[in-house]
């Protein structure tokens, strides 16, 4: 059974731990967060699910529970500092929200310790496997359907509407669609 990690237990964290619900290969053991009250409503939300050891410390869980794989779902700063941690302590998959880190020599900081221990790094641009998006790029496009590609427009709004932020899923889309 492979054992999961959450580091940054608010919403996005649970929806993290949501991914593996179900699974017959892996299980949550562990969460870390700064706040305990976000990592007791966290522990308390997966009671029934999984057995899960609160952490307010990144190091000490990594050192202490021996995980598989790790989800990162902290603020976009601590991504690099997380995920190298994580490399170096023998996690063997890392799933990190977008923006992958704020600059580019903490994304080459996290390439490097992923890559030169063989840990599978994933940031989070999921919605290609959508079945709308997958049906959009591989079916009705390619079809014709629709008409000749002429030119994009994309949108952006609401309290995360920022490019950084979700407005990375707005560029990733609009190059996928595109092709």
């Amino acid at each position: 059974m492979l054992r999961v990690g959450v580091i940054g237990c608010g919403g996005i964290g649970i929806q993290h731990a949501t991914g593996v619900v179900g699974s017959e290969k892996a299980t949550v053991v562990a969460g870390c967060d700064l706040s305990t009250g976000t990592l007791d409503k966290f522990k308390e939300r997966w009671a029934d699910t999984f057995t899960i050891k609160p952490y307010t410390n990144v190091g000490e869980m990594l050192s202490q529970e021996r995980l598989d794989i790790v989800t990162v779902a902290t603020p976009d700063d601590k991504h690099a500092d997380i995920v190298v941690a994580a490399a170096e302590a023998g996690v063997k998959g890392i799933f990190c929200e977008k923006p992958m880190a704020t600059t580019v020599a903490d994304a080459d900081r996290m390439l490097a310790a992923t890559e030169q221990r063989g840990t599978l790094l994933s940031i989070d641009h999921t919605r290609r496997w959508m079945p709308l998006w997958d049906y959009l790029h591989h079916e009705l496009i390619p079809s014709g359907a629709i008409g000749d590609l002429r030119y994009l427009i994309g949108t952006l709004s609401g309290a995360r509407a920022i490019l950084f932020r979700n407005g990375t899923h707005l560029v990733d889309a609009m190059v996928y669609l595109a092709d």
